[in-house]
């Protein structure tokens, strides 16, 4: 099986899922959150949007201050797991919400955005163009494993000072673009640097979708997309 293949098979919403829970790990789920980064004509963030459903509530509600404290609160984040659509449509139903409406309508209920700005993209090179997916969250050893194994990352770091805090690396042709991503971890802090050459368009869009995918289904959120150069 080819490495387009996989990410092909890693997400195929256009939205976010993530099961919402009263305590970390407790069961069953109390409810959901359904969340859409808004991207710039550069592919950098520009916003996010973010709504939750919960019975106890009787209906969805959207919350920017929510969307910010995930991000920014351990505990918070604790509670949320990473979802496809499949498994937030059979929770919603089994929490008496019915059929989970399609994603053009959920998006009617995202009333409260966050705005992101990158500002000035910094220049690494000519002919370099860089998008750096950040993400809140920790990793154990054994999430980086797995998901070192499906982001095709070599597994090796780069000699002290050249590349700071790559821990592998992975790549990939998609029709005439080839593409190049770095997985790092600098000060705290772990995100995904993905080169394209030439630029791409439909294909670069494509490709972080499902490499920010990955990353979620391994307990990091994603907070915001910055072009570099």
């Amino acid at each position: 099986m080819t490495t387009e293949t996989l990410l092909r098979r890693a997400n195929n919403s256009t939205l976010d899922y993530y099961l919402l829970h009263t305590d970390a790990g407790s069961m069953p789920a109390a409810g959901l959150v359904v969340e859409e980064f808004v991207l710039a004509d550069d592919f950098s963030a520009a916003r996010l949007r973010s709504a939750g459903w919960t019975p106890a509530d009787g209906g969805w509600w959207s919350s920017a201050a929510f969307a910010r404290a995930v991000r920014t609160d351990r505990q918070l984040r604790a509670r949320l797991a990473a979802v496809d659509r499949a498994a937030a449509e059979a929770t919603y139903r089994q929490l008496g919400g019915g059929t989970l409406p399609d994603e053009p309508a959920l998006r009617d209920h995202f009333h409260d955005d966050v705005p992101l700005s990158s500002g000035t993209p910094l220049r690494l090179g000519a002919g370099t163009d860089v998008h750096r997916v950040l993400f809140a969250g920790e990793l154990d050893d054994r999430q980086l494993a797995r998901l070192s194994t499906l982001l095709w990352l070599n597994g090796t770091a780069s000699p002290t000072g050249t590349q700071p805090g790559v821990v592998g690396s992975g790549r990939l042709r998609v029709n005439d673009t080839n593409f190049h991503w770095d997985m790092r971890h600098v000060g705290g802090t772990w995100c995904l640097d993905v080169t394209s050459q030439p630029a791409a368009s439909n294909a670069l869009r494509w490709l972080l979708r499902q490499l920010t995918g990955l990353a979620r289904g391994h307990g990091l959120i994603p907070a915001t997309v910055d072009r570099l150069s």
